[in-house]
């Protein structure tokens, strides 16, 4: 009985839409027992039913797939999934306003203290990360250049360098910068790349990069320090130690 009810009401909508007001409620007149007979707890178990079948396949509801992931913290397939810690911290922070700059300051303080590092910092994924390290070392964190990116015209830092095998798809977020890049493939090249204009140095963590290796991290940082140039180190599909094992 309350199928059939709820399939008068669905033949009714598209109707409804086109009618003016008085024909409108003509229209509901031929209705009433849907209203007295649909009982509250009838219409909540359907509300709950909805909800629960959105929150279990929220991507098919548009059109879209879930996959099973096989390959580990992949941006293409959404990096990874959140801890159920993560979701309560979330879901208590979205009650309140903070101002970002203290924001910024406590969550970097805590981050040092989780990771055994100097500092942290949350971006919106990797590739925001590198975008927003690349622009720090750039500007040196002065607000005035910071609004002008990615016109650099008159800035000293304006150059990265990248080992040739730390060329990926995702170095556009440090040329959308601004920035030139030099490729090098050799420490030799490095070496001569160096300048006053030399904004900071990426590195891609692979087997090229690892100890040992003719163009390691070591033997770039062993390249950047004396002249104090950051060394940016993309470990972004690299396990998470503490402390972080490239420091």
């Amino acid at each position: 009985m309350y199928t059939q009810k709820i399939l008068t009401i669905r033949n009714l909508i598209p109707k409804i839409r086109i009618m003016n007001r008085r024909e409108i409620l003509k229209q509901l007149s031929v209705i009433p027992l849907v209203g007295t007979t649909m009982t509250p707890d009838l219409f909540a178990s359907q509300a709950s039913s909805n909800t629960q079948e959105t929150k279990e396949n929220i991507y098919r509801s548009i059109g879209v797939e879930p996959i099973i992931n096989c390959r580990g913290t992949f941006t293409i397939i959404g990096g990874s999934i959140e801890r159920p810690e993560v979701l309560e911290a979330m879901e208590a922070a979205s009650g309140y306003f903070a101002q970002y700059d203290e924001l910024a300051f406590g969550l970097g303080q805590r981050l040092a203290e989780l990771t055994k590092t100097e500092w942290g910092v949350i971006t919106a994924g990797c590739a925001a990360a590198m975008k927003h390290f690349t622009a720090a070392c750039v500007t040196g964190g002065n607000p005035e250049r910071l609004i002008r990116i990615p016109n650099l015209t008159g800035m000293e830092k304006t150059e990265v360098i990248i080992p040739g095998y730390s060329r990926n798809l995702y170095d556009h977020a440090v040329r959308n910068i601004g920035v030139k890049v030099i490729t090098v493939e050799t420490a030799a090249e490095m070496r001569k790349a160096i300048s006053e204009h030399t904004a900071m140095i990426y590195v891609l963590a692979c087997r090229h990069s690892q100890p040992g290796q003719p163009f390691s991290l070591e033997v770039i940082a062993e390249l950047a320090k004396p002249r104090n140039i950051p060394v940016l180190l993309d470990a972004a599909a690299e396990d998470l130690t503490i402390p972080p094992l490239h420091l």
